[in-house]
Order: structure tokens, then C-alpha cells, then sequence
């Protein structure tokens, strides 16, 4: 007999929930969901600012797979990487990611990501900075990028063994990606056209 999809909205934030219960539910549009530690995140679709950030985050990657072919194979955002943790009992959208060419295939057969980035939020702060710092290096991520447009901060985190060691990242010299070697852009290159929005739009966070 076939078993009917869970349905799950905004109102299920913060419901208890299986991996596998997870994996079949059926989502509302609209919204984004991540499974932290068995407990459903129902979170709104980023503001403005924060899509201007993920937009520059691809021209960086699209002028760095132009200046350096054979090194990235693909990049994307939240709706075409879902990383997966059943030990943590986590599944994860980064806002950003890319996969290098020779990457390895998780347990669903799709390439891993070499380095994913989250653009930090109000309400994601607790998330970007600690509780996906932990469940990445347990996935297997060789770098992540926590990128804070408001405090116009970057965090670079490198994997070191079983551990993450942060580089230093200034906004005016190039970003010391190990997964990107030669990479030219720097962190103030992640806000342009910021200005172009007015205060309200930074407030509308997800």
C-alpha cells in the first residue's frame, strides 16, 4: 500500500521529524525548509540585500570558472544542493555552492560540493556561525564562507583533518580560497550594488 506524503508548511516550524519523513514530505511553495538535528527550520525566502549578495557570489564564481577552466565543474544556490547528515539527523540548502571537477558522489549519487556559503541573516546568525559550522565538516566540506552583509564581514573556513582552521579575509585583498586557488575577487566585491537598497529592505530579513 502506498504511503501518502507528509504535507508541511510554515506552521510546522519546529515540528520533530524523521529523516526519512523528511525526504518524502511534500513542501508548500514558497518557503525553505531544512531539517537541524530532527527538528523542521520553515524559514521565508531571503530579502533583497541578501539576494544581491548570492548574485555577486555568482559572477565571482562565473569569472573564476572563466579565468581558470578545468577547475569548477558547476555552481549553484539553495534549490539545487540539499546536503544530507542521518547521523545529525540534518538536511541542509546552503544559499551557495560549488563542485569541482574529480568531486566524489554522496549517498544519493550526486557530486558533492566542494565549498558551500551561507549568507547570513537576522535569524540565521546562531545557524551560519555554529550549528552549520559543525554539521558542513561532518559532511565533508573542504571550505565554507559564512557571509555577513550587514557587519560587511566574511568568516573563511578551511578543513584541516577533522577540524575547521579560519583564514583571515580582508575586504581589500583576495579571498585565500584553498578549493579556488588564484582566485582574484575580493570580499567587497560581495556588496556591490548594496546601496541600491534602502534600510527597510535590510530589515525584512527571513
Amino acid at each position: 500500500m502506498a504511503t501518502v506524503a507528509t504535507r508541511i508548511g510554515p506552521a510546522d516550524n519546529g515540528r520533530k521529524m524523521t529523516m526519512e519523513e523528511f525526504l518524502e514530505a511534500d513542501e508548500e511553495p514558497g518557503y525553505r525548509y531544512e531539517l537541524a538535528r530532527g527538528v523542521l527550520e520553515v524559514t521565508e525566502v531571503p530579502n533583497d540585500p541578501h539576494g544581491q549578495v548570492v548574485c555577486n557570489f555568482y559572477d565571482l564564481a562565473s569569472n573564476y570558472r572563466r579565468s581558470h577552466p578545468g577547475v569548477i565543474l558547476r555552481y549553484g544556490g539553495g534549490d539545487e544542493f540539499r546536503l544530507w547528515m542521518p547521523g545529525m539527523v540534518s538536511g541542509r540548502n546552503p544559499d551557495l555552492g560549488i563542485v569541482v571537477r574529480g568531486a566524489i558522489r554522496d549517498q544519493r549519487g550526486r557530486f558533492k560540493p566542494a565549498l558551500v556559503a551561507e549568507v547570513v541573516s537576522k535569524g540565521s546568525a546562531d545557524r551560519d556561525h555554529r550549528v552549520k559550522r559543525d554539521e558542513y565538516l561532518a559532511f565533508g566540506l573542504q571550505e565554507y564562507w559564512i557571509i555577513d552583509f550587514v557587519a560587511r564581514k566574511m568568516t573563511l573556513l578551511i578543513r584541516d583533518g577533522d577540524v575547521w582552521v579560519e583564514r583571515p579575509c580582508t575586504e581589500d585583498q583576495p579571498i585565500p580560497s584553498l578549493v579556488l586557488p588564484g582566485l582574484a575577487s575580493t570580499v567587497s566585491e560581495l556588496w556591490k550594488d548594496l546601496d541600491a537598497y534602502d534600510e527597510a529592505s535590510f530589515d525584512d530579513e527571513e
